[in-house]
């Protein structure tokens, strides 16, 4: 295949690849699929029918109009959507040079461009996907740069200056193999292919995954000097949905199959930061919801206080807090989530409180970006959450809407209040014990058997409320449905209660590399408060008695009313592959993406250290153990003392003998690694390939040619063949003889081995000496 055509190939690969990463960044089909079509189309229609071809007039235009509108752009827009726009105005310009007649220059254009997506895109995309993508982006700039150069040396002297590396267009017949004059076979081929066929793209793939070894080393072991890893505040520019402060029953089973990542949340001591270790489940608040109409849930007002309040450090002691770091995505709504109560362990920019509604939000810029937060709480008993979280207002501040009753009437919820009155009737539990009530309604809708987990919709009857439908026709439903009937029963026998929303996981959300829980959107839920007094408060379940005023404003009781072992991710077939590609995606972000100086000092650093010094505790307690024995030997009675001496002396002789014989093992080894990684080879490996060169001598010597000792075999080649060429008349022969003597250059100094045509070469040569030896000699004898 032509040089060029090859390159051209290269580079519509190069840039095809570069828009599938800043499409894998963005999010968007758009950039990847429009210049793999251009790049296809220009390869066929420019480059190698020619049929389209933009003059560089109109190309300059095209460029000046698309730098033009993409610059009004830029300057309208005031965050990382900035970049996006100048990725598609490189877009344009790449695409209008696709279709160029190309030069050097313009290749050159397309790989600068192309890299410039590159960089675009590592602001919108830093997953696993991406990283190998990036891999093979770098391989296949390493070829576009080799050939590029070759090209522009080809493009720079042309085809009479490179001789040297063509097979001449009259030697093709006398040459198997051998392509026409524009195809270059010079001596970095090793199997007799043009150039920069598969040899050339061996080599570059090995120097690019020795490229890639080198730097990922540099990566892992250059210390990083401050808290600073490769994830910042990338761009999101679209964000995660799903979440609601407002919840209309069936609506939430449709989002909980998505496996988008919403936040990851580490639970770490204060003290040093190391992770805690936390067991059962995870319950992370986000809003809660207390008016209920038919169907829908809304925020309404939890609590009468009014506006809200910058979020700042607490000034109470930090026994027995616990630090909750969650890194959230990018949503579509302010509301921030946390295992509650929530402590602040520092002032935070960003996060203001909702009095009224209790819960957290940060600032509307901040909501489209990653964004980290740090939290204490108290909710950690012996590494389980507590189900008891304290009342941040009043008891006679607990608003209407957590203990307005449904009605029994026409209207209201009249199945729903008489199967709550049967329930309690049938539990005999008096009225003053509200735990105890609230939890066996939990225990009727979960584990009677009744009411079954379904992710799939069903048919409710248009004339009730949904919720008297699921008790009473199709008791099947997401966990929207247990939560809305547990809160309204709840109320329906006078105890305030109110609905959560927010996420709940497991032991199977765990990342054990990371150290954290990853929250997905399939780990969407819904459970229930129910308000308990001060005198029904339950001492054991009490934490944090320094900072929460459990005896004077109660608290709330988290009840869970979904049937246990249904919520979350189904296993199915599909199952293993995606665990597999999750901790691919762990191993990525931990060790790659947030590498930062504390990460590399304990993945890295820390474990080398320990193996270092376990195993040098080892050797020196092995050396104790040997010299402990050979102290033993040196007393034993039927052993005299001269006997003794001899044993330890061999013994020492033999230890001196193996680390020698180790040590010459090293550095052999070390002397081929080295000598396979540069690409070179050891100079006994070549003796035998020299032979050609002493037969060559030998036939010169034959005719009467000596090299003399203070010749160089180029220079000897040189005369030898004028000589030859002198006498006989034959005016190929100073070219055979320079070929064999930089064959023999090649290998006796370039340490480089014979290809099959490069060998076949120098034995036609010497086959073509050899006969103009015997007819020279014929010659002389007539």
């Amino acid at each position: 295949m032509p040089l060029e055509r090859l390159l051209q190939i290269n580079m519509a690969a190069l840039a095809a690849l570069g828009a599938l990463l800043l499409g894998m960044g963005a999010r968007t089909q758009g950039p990847p699929l429009l210049v793999i079509v251009a790049a296809a189309l220009s390869v066929w229609l420019t480059d190698v029918t020619k049929r389209l071809v933009i003059g560089r007039r109109l190309s300059t235009a095209m460029m000046l109009v698309a730098a033009v509108i993409a610059l009004q752009q830029l300057f309208w827009i005031r965050n990382e959507l900035q970049a996006l726009s100048f990725a598609w105005l490189v877009i344009f310009l790449q695409i209008v040079l696709f279709f160029q007649r190309k030069d050097g220059r313009t290749y050159w254009l397309l790989i600068v461009l192309s890299l410039l997506q590159v960089v675009v895109a590592t602001l919108f995309s830093q997953g696993v996907w991406f990283g190998l993508l990036l891999a093979l982006y770098m391989l296949l700039g390493f070829a576009a740069l080799a050939l590029l150069l070759m090209y522009r040396q080809w493009e720079s002297f042309g085809q009479n200056q490179l001789a040297e590396f063509i097979v001449p267009r009259s030697d093709v017949a006398r040459t198997p193999g051998v392509a026409m004059t524009s195809e270059l076979v010079g001596y970095p081929a090793e199997s007799g292919e043009a150039a920069w066929g598969p040899a050339l793209f061996r080599r570059l793939a090995v120097m690019g995954t020795q490229t890639l070894g080198l730097t990922l080393v540099l990566f892992f072991a250059l210390p990083r000097l401050g808290q600073f890893s490769w994830q910042g505040n990338v761009a999101n520019p679209q964000p995660v949905t799903g979440f609601s402060e407002k919840v209309e029953l069936g609506e939430l089973g449709e989002l909980v199959e998505s496996r988008e990542e919403v936040m990851r949340v580490r639970f770490e001591r204060l003290s040093d930061n190391s992770p805690e270790p936390v067991s059962g489940d995870i319950y992370l608040q986000g809003a809660l919801l207390v008016d209920y109409q038919r169907g829908q849930w809304k925020t309404g007002q939890p609590t009468t206080r009014p506006g809200a309040t910058q979020l700042l450090k607490e000034t109470r002691p930090s026994v027995g807090v616990i630090r909750q770091r969650i890194t959230i995505e990018g949503m579509d709504h302010d509301e921030l989530f946390f295992v509650s109560p929530y402590l602040a362990l520092r002032n935070i920019v960003g996060i203001d409180i909702d009095l009224a509604h209790e819960k957290l939000c940060r600032n509307p810029f901040l909501r489209n970006k990653r964004f980290e937060y740090s939290l204490g709480t108290t909710a950690f008993v012996r590494g389980q959450q507590s189900p008891l979280t304290p009342a941040l207002e009043e008891r006679k501040d607990i608003t209407v809407g957590v203990k307005a009753r449904p009605a029994r009437g026409p209207g209201g919820l009249p199945n729903l209040v008489a199967l709550a009155d049967r329930w309690i009737k049938e539990s005999r539990l008096p009225a003053e014990d509200r735990v105890g009530r609230a939890r066996y309604l939990e225990r009727k809708l979960s584990d009677s058997g009744q009411f079954q987990y379904s992710l799939v919709g069903q048919d409710r009857d248009p004339t009730i409320d949904p919720i008297e439908d699921f008790l009473t026709k199709h008791p099947q439903g997401h966990c929207e449905y247990f939560a809305t009937a547990l809160t309204l029963m709840l109320r329906s026998q006078g105890i305030p209660a109110r609905m959560v929303v927010g996420y709940k996981v497991d032991h199977e959300a765990w990342d054990p590399l990371g150290n954290y829980y990853l929250v997905r959107q399939l780990h969407a839920h819904t459970w229930v408060e129910a308000y308990l007094r001060a005198n029904q408060t339950p001492d054991e379940l009490m934490h944090g008695g320094d900072h929460w005023r459990w005896r004077e404003r109660g608290a709330w009781l988290r009840l869970d009313p979904t049937p246990a072992g249904v919520t979350g991710e189904r296993a199915n077939w599909f199952t293993p592959i995606r665990q597999s590609m999750d901790w691919l995606n762990s191993a990525w972000s931990n060790y790659f993406v947030e590498l930062d100086c504390q990460r590399q000092r304990d993945a890295i650093y820390q474990p080398i250290a320990n193996a270092a010094q376990a195993l040098w505790q080892m050797t020196v307690n092995r050396c104790r153990a040997i010299f402990s024995a050979a102290s033993v030997a040196r007393y034993l009675k039927h052993l005299n003392r001269e006997v003794v001496w001899i044993v330890l002396i061999v013994a020492g002789l033999l230890a001196a003998v193996t680390v020698a014989a180790a040590g010459w093992f090293a550095v052999w080894l070390g002397r081929r690694l080295l000598a396979r990684w540069s690409g070179k080879r050891l100079p006994r490996r070549h003796r035998v390939d020299i032979e050609f060169y002493r037969r060559f001598e030998s036939l010169l010597a034959r005719q009467g040619l000596v090299r003399p000792p203070n010749q160089t075999q180029r220079e000897f080649a040189a005369s030898a063949g004028a000589r030859l060429a002198e006498s006989d008349g034959d005016g190929r022969l100073p070219r055979l003889a320079e070929a064999v003597a930089e064959a023999f250059y090649r290998v006796r100094f370039g340490r480089l081995p014979l290809d099959n045509l490069q060998a076949e070469t120098v034995e036609q040569a010497l086959a073509e000496i050899a006969e103009n030896g015997h007819s020279s000699a014929a010659r002389r004898r007539k």
